[in-house]
């Protein structure tokens, strides 16, 4: 704790990410949960927060924490330092921010797929994981050419949940006779960053006869790309836009614009114009969607007008979406 103490003093006194603008001198601070550049959700939010420093000439400074334990003190520590709004990232830090937010009532805090609806120095920015995941499970329904998909996810939270069920609904909306596979990298979020763990269950997968993954896992998605690069199968990448890993091989990306929700938050704080509450980005606001571009551009060339077709629908409510309590519920996952 005393290592934590120091190291963070030194930061928050040393490492401002740009020089700050005269009339905009907001004190912020990001926390992330075990690492920052991991090529997908805090990776976007790092980009966020730098297009922020640059364009809105804030000084926020950085933290990436071992664990939610060392997020929580985190968020206090920035606190008692001055900070005046603190983000963060991930379903499993809700409780972290609840408690932080509570012990200091004047300090905004935002998190980043946390629900938090009850509190007034708290905003939650979720995502319509669903709908992103039904647009790439279409993909896969009308691509599988062995009638069998699969999907990892890196362990059963909501939003992980909300990815699996929207992509097995989303085959079945195109493919109704289609088999899926599921399975969970792990149960903690360790899981994340298991890039072991991802490429094992993603083998496993193409094995069984998948010859689509669609891996929402983090980083283990990169194990499941590599996976199927040795299978010579699809993969469906998750949170950024990644099809460049792997051209060829990466069908498509499920994409959440967690760059545009971070950025707008500090645009928010900028302007004195941040609001505590529950806020959905979804099809509607492309807050959620499906990536197209030079390096998957052959493989879906044929299947861009259904699948557009289909994103209006979702757009438009005029596509539901049922997500359970558990993926054990999802009876078209498991």
């Amino acid at each position: 704790m005393t290592r934590l103490l120091i190291t963070l003093f030194l930061i928050v006194c040393s490492s401002g990410a740009a020089k700050p603008a005269a009339q905009s001198d907001v004190a912020g601070a990001i926390v992330y949960t075990t690492m920052k550049n991991d090529g997908a959700f805090n990776e976007l939010a790092s980009a966020g927060t730098r297009r922020a420093t640059s364009d809105l000439g804030l000084d926020i400074k950085e933290w990436v924490s071992a664990d939610t334990a060392e997020t929580e003190k985190v968020l206090r520590l920035f606190a008692e330092q001055g900070a005046k709004h603190i983000l963060t990232m991930g379903f499993e830090n809700a409780g972290a921010v609840r408690a932080a937010a509570t012990a200091f009532p004047d300090v905004k805090f935002t998190i980043i797929d946390g629900y938090i609806a009850d509190m007034p120095n708290v905003r939650s920015i979720l995502f319509a994981e669903d709908e992103g995941g039904f647009l790439v499970g279409y993909v896969a329904g009308l691509k599988t050419e062995t009638g069998t998909v699969g999907t990892l996810g890196a362990l059963d939270i909501p939003p992980v949940r909300r990815f699996m069920c929207g992509f097995a609904a989303g085959v079945h909306h195109a493919n109704p006779e289609a088999v899926i596979l599921s399975g969970f990298v792990g149960d903690d979020v360790a899981a994340f960053r298991n890039l072991r763990g991802g490429r094992k269950m993603a083998a496993k997968m193409y094995q069984n006869g998948a010859d689509i993954v669609f891996a929402p896992a983090g980083f283990a998605a990169e194990g499941a790309a590599l996976a199927a690069t040795d299978a010579r199968k699809k993969v469906i990448m998750v949170d950024s836009n990644q099809n460049a890993l792997a051209p060829g091989t990466v069908l498509t990306s499920a994409v959440k614009r967690i760059d545009e929700a971070v950025y707008a938050t500090w645009k928010a704080v900028a302007q004195n114009t941040w609001s505590s509450g529950i806020v959905t980005m979804t099809t509607d606001d492309n807050g959620v969607d499906w990536a197209v571009d030079s390096n998957n551009w052959t493989l879906v060339e044929d299947i861009v007008p259904k699948v557009d077709e289909v994103k209006l629908g979702l757009a438009l409510e005029k596509i539901e979406i049922t997500v359970p309590d558990s993926v054990d519920g999802c009876a078209d996952v498991l």
